[in-house]
């Protein structure tokens, strides 16, 4: 078995793990010492506990409780390959017995997006990896859609608090929090009414700035990045490009973008 840790915040961690499906004989039953989510990216394994019974594969996730003794067994002999969330932000969703989870198509592409972008070596945004867990650990609603009057304040709110700190570090916590809502709940609704999700749209926010200054002042790249709320120069040249089609280089110098 081997992690790498793809993501490291005080109170979030993810880590991808890999195991090569030769289970062995083990002296003892398995656990772990602290909420966990377990999402399979690949392969399959089956779990076993005193209440749960389960083959977690791409199209089921793991909540994990604490001191639960467990099994875990590759019967079929094939390996797999997991991301491992834990930290203390997992308590605000996760109980303390283990339970399945239903993974739809869209959140396992966006975890998917998410680890391509530690792969290139470009950074991840708390917000980023706050929504895409929040896509599992709280699934959307079905049906005709009705927004409320109480839910487009919250977007609003949520939108309001984008456009004065897109340049800072933001969680999703600290904007669903100018709502006064929770952040699973901030991301739903925010979807709900926008039809987008808040780390799309503070991308977008970005995006629109760094264009602003690219266009109207002679900012040098690195700084546009910076102040536009990036990581760096090549982190906004990625988004720039996937967006406009053209680097920001290329956008300042014709001082135009391609039509949207």
């Amino acid at each position: 078995m081997h992690a790498s840790l793809l993501y490291s915040a005080p109170d979030l961690q993810l880590a991808r793990v890999t195991c090569d499906g030769h289970d062995g004989p083990r002296p003892r039953e398995e656990g772990v010492d602290s909420e966990r989510l377990v999402l399979a990216l690949h392969g399959r394994f089956q779990y076993r506990d005193s209440r749960t019974r389960a083959v977690v594969s791409p199209g089921v996730g793991l909540r994990l409780g604490p001191q639960r003794p467990c099994e875990i067994r590759h019967p079929h002999g094939g390996g797999d390959a997991c991301l491992s969330v834990r930290g203390a932000w997992l308590r605000h969703a996760s109980h303390s017995e283990a339970s399945t989870l239903v993974v739809s198509t869209e959140a396992y592409v966006r975890i998917q997006e998410m680890l391509a972008h530690v792969a290139r070596g470009e950074p991840v945004e708390r917000v980023q990896v706050e929504e895409t867990l929040g896509l599992i650990l709280t699934p959307g609603e079905r049906g005709p859609l009705t927004v409320s009057p109480r839910e487009r304040d919250i977007a609003h709110a949520i939108a309001h608090e984008a456009a004065l700190h897109f340049d800072a570090r933001v969680s999703v916590e600290a904007l669903a929090a100018s709502a006064g809502v929770s952040a699973f709940h901030a991301c739903r609704v925010f979807r709900k009414v926008t039809g987008t999700g808040i780390h799309q749209h503070l991308q977008e926010v970005r995006l629109r700035h760094a264009l602003a200054l690219l266009l109207d002042t002679r900012l040098p790249l690195a700084d546009v990045a910076l102040e536009a709320g990036f990581a760096n120069q090549g982190h906004l040249g990625n988004a720039f490009r996937r967006r406009y089609g053209q680097s920001p280089g290329a956008a300042r110098k014709a001082r135009s973008i391609s039509p949207e």
